[in-house]
């Protein structure tokens, strides 16, 4: 706890400061009037670059979680559901108030020898690139940071996928390189360098896994690294964000704590859960996940047939749903978890104070020990939850996928030990509720009995088509909170193929990459806005119609 504590005084020291400064972010760049490189602080920029990061993985990743039902989306046609509009800010915080930033950084850094700082700034930059890769496919990279450009053009993915390797090369370079000084503030490994550089192996074996279907030698790459051995493998090697618990001047609590733990309940629409997602840790074994008190927090203990609060429950079940046994509007013995099904796009009903909300993982709210209160400010972990951005359970997950395309081990092995590293890491945080009834915490032999039914799972699974579901549907839950690595997951391998569809059942083909934002498509002359959201990135060479097959 002394810990938690220290790292959010420190995040709400380094806020006050961003915002209390007269000269923050693109400020310094572009304002004549502003500070040069040479006058720049590099904890400043460094601080501001740290917490720009966090702030933009986890808008994408929610995104991501949307789109593989990780989280509820809401839109029944996949071409409306996300407008090129709401992709303006992130991309702008991704180039301007990020990567551009880091590469002034790098202009007080390199020529001083602060390897520690370049460091963390290639890695940072990286992730982000090949993000946006995977979003969008072709983005402005080599010309996007040349101010005297106003219309960089586009490079490939397959480049900027290149670039990152290089990147992180560099960067392990940097953190086993001696430095004058280090940086003040490192919100995420503690100045841990042997850890930055486990991040950096482990997020080359991400890139190789995702080029996986291009790229020959992927899969003798990615064992490289895994015959090495310096990567991610315990949990505390996990890279992620923690936010504080301050709710003004500045609000440093996690994004969505702060919309799920107001004085009207969990708001909004993106206060739903994802019905899929609660129906999968609840009823798809004869155990209930072990992990599903601390990701939802019921404010009922039952979700009534009504059509004033739920019209669904009145309504006929869709053919399509009733045809693939899909679960809807309702899970089974629901005992309170009430969310959504992917892509309902109804009106908001007076709900706020009813729907099951976010609970104590990863974003900080109240752990469910079924007191069915309504969720208010400063509940549960008060906001102290974080953005999981690469976790070590992931790398199991890569390593399980690898194991069925030519690699090395066993995919049944591998699940295991990324389940258990989730369900590891979910249950510490309960010491961050502490009015928590620990009572309602599961035992340890859940566990036990969790984890030998997705042995069973993987041993009956006949062929890599069925493994992959398996590893798919363990690998979506650990990764609540953010869908990045899902949603490339779901592209790369099609899996799993009974996912729950779209409510719609026409709902256009599914989102192998985005729109481009509307701010670049309609200022940058190289830019030109997709026809359809069923451009493939780079790396996806699956069909291009009718996958993924739960569409």
């Amino acid at each position: 706890m002394k810990k938690i504590i220290k790292i959010s005084s420190a995040i709400l020291a380094v806020f006050t400061l961003l915002i209390s400064c007269e000269s923050t972010e693109l400020d310094i760049i572009d304002n004549p009037n502003g500070l040069s490189p040479e006058q720049s602080d590099p904890n400043f920029l460094l601080n501001a670059v740290q917490l720009n990061f966090a702030d933009v993985v986890q808008r994408y990743g929610t995104t991501a979680g949307e789109v593989s039902r990780i989280h509820y989306m809401f839109g029944r046609n996949y071409f409306a559901a996300y407008d090129p509009s709401s992709f303006d800010t992130r991309w702008e915080d991704t180039y301007q108030g990020t990567i551009k930033n880091i590469r002034l950084l790098n202009q007080v850094t390199v020529d001083n020898g602060l390897t520690k700082h370049t460091g963390m700034g290639q890695v940072f930059e990286a992730y982000l690139m090949v993000t946006l890769v995977d979003f969008f496919g072709d983005v402005p990279y080599s010309e996007a940071f040349d101010i005297t450009n106003l219309n960089p053009a586009t490079d490939s993915g397959e480049s900027i996928y290149n670039n990152a390797l290089g990147l992180l090369d560099q960067a392990i370079v940097n953190f086993e390189t001696d430095a004058p000084a280090e940086p003040t503030f490192d919100f995420y490994y503690q100045k841990d360098w042997s850890k930055w550089i486990k991040l950096a192996n482990s997020l080359k074996l991400k890139i190789y896994m995702q080029r996986r279907l291009v790229d020959p030698s992927a899969i003798s790459s990615f064992e490289s690294i895994i015959a090495e051995g310096n990567y991610m493998t315990n949990v505390e090697d996990d890279f992620q964000f923690t936010w504080g618990t301050n709710n003004t001047n500045p609000d440093t609590r996690h994004p969505i704590y702060a919309a799920n733990y107001t004085p009207t309940g969990a708001a909004g629409a993106s206060g739903y859960m994802s019905n899929w997602l609660m129906n999968q840790m609840k009823n798809t074994k004869s155990v209930v996940d072990p992990r599903m008190r601390f990701y939802f927090y019921r404010q009922v203990s039952d979700v009534p047939v009504s059509e004033q609060d739920l019209r669904c429950t009145v309504e006929p079940i869709p053919a399509h749903y009733a045809a693939g046994n899909h679960v809807y509007c309702r899970i089974e013995n629901n005992e309170g978890y009430w969310g959504r099904d992917h892509g309902n796009d109804e009106g908001l009903p007076p709900d706020g104070t009813k729907k099951t909300a976010y609970g104590l993982y990863p974003v900080g709210g109240r752990f469910d020990d079924n007191s069915f209160e309504q969720t208010d400010l400063n509940l549960g972990a008060k906001g102290n939850g974080i953005t999981p951005i690469f976790l070590s359970s992931t790398v199991d997950f890569l390593r399980a996928e690898a194991a069925l395309f030519g690699g090395s081990g066993d995919a049944k092995s591998f699940v295991l030990a990324g389940v258990q590293k989730s369900i590891s890491k979910v249950r510490a945080f309960i010491s961050r509720d502490i009015d928590a009834n620990t009572s309602f915490v599961p035992g340890p032999t859940v566990d036990v009995a969790y984890l030998n039914e997705v042995g069973t799972l993987m041993d009956n699974a006949v062929g890599n088509e069925q493994k992959l579901n398996v590893i798919a549907k363990e690998f979506f839950v650990t990764l609540f909170g953010n869908g990045i690595d899902g949603y490339n997951f779901y592209r790369r391998t099609g899996a799993p193929t009974d996912i729950q569809p779209n409510i719609d059942p026409n709902p256009g083909d599914y989102i192998r990459s985005f729109f481009y934002p509307a701010s670049e498509a309609n200022t940058n002359t190289n830019v030109t806005q997709k026809d359809n959201v069923t451009t493939r990135v780079f790396w996806d060479t699956n069909p291009t119609t009718g996958f993924p097959v739960g569409n």
